[in-house]
């Protein structure tokens, strides 16, 4: 099933609020959609449902809110092909020793254990980087 949605937290300045997140694919597009009464609604396109969910969190970071996913935490990250052949609704928690568990990319979380998209990019790289140095 491509199309869902889930009922998460967002969060601002410690401030706490439920958000509603979907996602579909639209033609070859990957729609993520997040409304929640503390901005409204913010949505993206992209060619994964993890890129799209990455440019809606883009979009509101600069206001201060963080989402509540599994997809939004420091160390989770898909791989090539969770993106390739299941739309990044599947990514990966890692560590600085190896790829581990899946994670379902709109899981609920916390939205206090998340991170802004350059500050997962830049960790996800430093692991992704330490896990190749360790395989050799």
């Amino acid at each position: 099933m491509s199309d869902g949605s889930r009922t998460i937290q967002v969060s601002r300045e410690g401030i706490v609020r439920d958000a509603t997140i979907s996602w579909r694919l639209d033609r070859n597009d990957w729609v993520v959609e997040i409304v929640s009464s503390g901005f409204g609604s913010a949505q993206a396109r992209a060619d994964d449902a993890f890129e799209a969910l990455c440019r809606v969190r883009e979009e509101l970071e600069p206001f201060g809110w963080r989402i509540g996913v599994a997809g939004a935490q420091r160390d989770v990250w898909p791989s090539g092909m969770s993106r390739d052949q299941g739309g990044g609704r599947v990514a990966y928690r890692m560590t600085a020793e190896q790829v581990g568990d899946r994670v379902d990319t709109f899981e609920p979380v916390d939205p206090e254990t998340v991170t802004t998209v350059a500050d997962q990019r830049a960790e996800t790289a430093r692991l992704f980087e330490s896990i190749q140095r360790s395989a050799l």
